[in-house]
């Protein structure tokens, strides 16, 4: 199971834009994502480490952010 772990396995994601919906953003993890484009994230936690690397961030619940976000894109 471990090989599909971005970054411990040494899985690097390149994408234009990466979505971290309630990544905390460990080392471990940013080390694989960090090649991104542009991070946009979302997390319950306005300290959680993802915002260190995150391009434009928001701090609140997926759930109910999501569901606002697909909607104002689809637009």
């Amino acid at each position: 199971e471990h090989e599909r772990y971005v970054g411990i396995s040494n899985l690097m994601l390149k994408p234009e834009l990466y979505l971290a919906v309630g990544i905390s953003g460990q080392i471990q993890h940013m080390v694989g994502a960090n090649g991104a484009q542009t991070i946009f994230a979302i997390n319950k936690d306005k300290n959680a480490p993802i915002f260190q690397y995150a391009d434009f961030g928001i701090v609140g619940d997926a759930l109910k952010i999501l569901p606002a976000l697909t909607a104002a894109l689809a637009r």
